[in-house]
């Protein structure tokens, strides 16, 4: 079960793909949401950390699992699709479209950071021209996107590290005691929604499998990318999230990106350094890694009949243009509406992990249905042991999509409703189609 892609050419090396894993994780989540998060959990922010990673690492499994057995392009949707049907894996495939709202807060953040700098300019403005120029590096094509995110993936690892070399010794330690009226100031709940808010921020890395056609011996490259990159991340963000939260009093950090720390701990030259490297590239590289891979599913959607056939047309440089017009709609609705960060951030979040469920629930087939490929993956094991192990996974899954949902307007969740009406009516109507045109490929 390999979908090779159009070309089967292998354009990505394991530095490539690990420059783009790691850009992928490092963006909104610790640029953006560690302000978010320290609102909600006060001193509690690194503990947050810590659990948001391995929660990460948990909802990582079905895909290792599933990359490792039958690695395909548009690796997501084909699992649903094969493993689950035709109808339930576009319908998952809806779903993820939705929660690439996602997009508008990589874009929010880099404006956000850029205007610290250079207040003259307007916020929304900077979000739209940061969401159109990533768009452009990547109908340029895949291998230019990765090459310019590894020089900015370099940049900034090395601004996360100044951050925590400088902050490290300014940390007040005492504020930071394990006690629960110190790590759950504002409860249980909110701690917890900070923790599923950074388990997104930790996570990333498995989407660099939408790629697979790209990356030679993907079955074994990408639960190794997968895996580095994101251990690797999350001890950038263990030091960061100590800084970030103990510097400073938690009511002037509380919901504010960092740059108040960072003003705190740099000189001026080195504050600067570490905007533009730090939190700009952080950001930027996650809406240009985003961008290079979110539109596989679509476009192996729209050769089976889902979606109008021309829409999986690619340029010179392997880009399917259309499909990536649509996702750069996608992140530029919220930016042009004004929609408030938060909210954008609960929804992409809550809606991004109840489609890792989706994932779930096809790995939990796998064993059934490709038995000799569960046998060759990396990841092979008793049946039982691995069911339960997804079961747990599982819980977690939906536990951290409640607790992200469960603070949406009631605007939200009706919106929320009303595009998953449609998606329903549109893929039953549409279904049609696509058996029409499976039998006349058969015949």
């Amino acid at each position: 079960m390999s979908d090779a892609g159009n070309s089967g050419k292998k354009m990505l090396s394991f530095t490539d793909c690990m420059s783009m894993a790691i850009g992928q994780i490092i963006g909104s989540g610790i640029m953006v949401l560690t302000g978010i998060v320290i609102g909600l959990t006060g001193h509690g922010t690194i503990l947050a950390f810590i659990l948001g990673a391995v929660v990460a690492l948990c909802n990582a499994f079905p895909f290792l699992v599933l990359h490792s057995s039958i690695p395909a392009k548009g690796a997501a949707y084909t699992y649903a699709n094969r493993l689950l049907g035709d109808k339930m894996g576009f319908f998952y495939l809806g779903m993820f479209v939705l929660s690439q709202i996602l997009i508008a807060t990589f874009a929010k953040g880099f404006a956000s950071y850029f205007c610290q700098i250079f207040p003259q300019f307007n916020e929304a403005v900077i979000a739209m021209l940061a969401l159109t120029i990533a768009v452009a590096l990547n109908i340029i094509g895949l291998k230019n996107s990765a090459t310019a995110q590894k020089l900015m993936v370099a940049v900034l690892l090395v601004s996360l590290a100044l951050f925590a070399a400088f902050g490290l010794p300014q940390v007040e330690w005492s504020n930071l005691t394990i006690t629960a009226k110190n790590m759950m100031p504002n409860g249980p709940k909110n701690f917890f929604t900070g923790v599923a808010l950074l388990s997104f921020a930790c996570g990333g890395a498995k989407y660099i499998a939408e790629n697979a056609d790209a990356i030679p011996n993907p079955s074994r490259t990408i639960p190794k990318v997968v895996i580095l990159a994101t251990v690797l991340v999350a001890v950038f963000y263990a030091l960061v999230g100590i800084v970030a939260a103990g510097v400073l009093p938690v009511e002037d950090v509380a919901f504010q990106n960092l740059t108040l720390v960072a003003r705190q701990i740099f000189p001026p030259w080195l504050y600067i350094f570490f905007v533009v490297g730090g939190a700009m590239f952080a950001l930027f590289t996650t809406l240009n890694g985003t961008l290079s891979w979110v539109t596989r599913g679509l476009q192996v959607a729209a050769t089976q009949g889902w979606l109008p056939e021309r829409c999986a047309k690619e340029n010179k440089a392997g880009t399917p243009v259309i499909l990536l017009l649509v996702f750069f709609v996608v992140g530029a609705v919220p930016i042009l509406t004004g929609m408030d960060l938060t909210a954008i951030s609960n929804m992409g979040v809550g809606t991004d992990v109840l489609t890792e469920f989706v994932i779930l629930v096809a790995c939990w087939q796998l064993p059934k249905k490709f038995p000799k490929e569960f046998q060759s993956s990396m990841f092979h094991m008793d049946e039982r042991l691995f069911k339960v192990i997804l079961a747990c996974i599982g819980v977690i899954m939906l536990g951290t999509s409640y607790v992200n949902l469960s603070d949406l307007t009631p605007i939200n969740y009706l919106c929320l409703a009303v595009y998953l009406v449609a998606l329903f009516i549109f893929t039953q109507v549409r279904y049609k189609h696509v058996v029409a045109k499976r039998e006349s490929l058969v015949r």
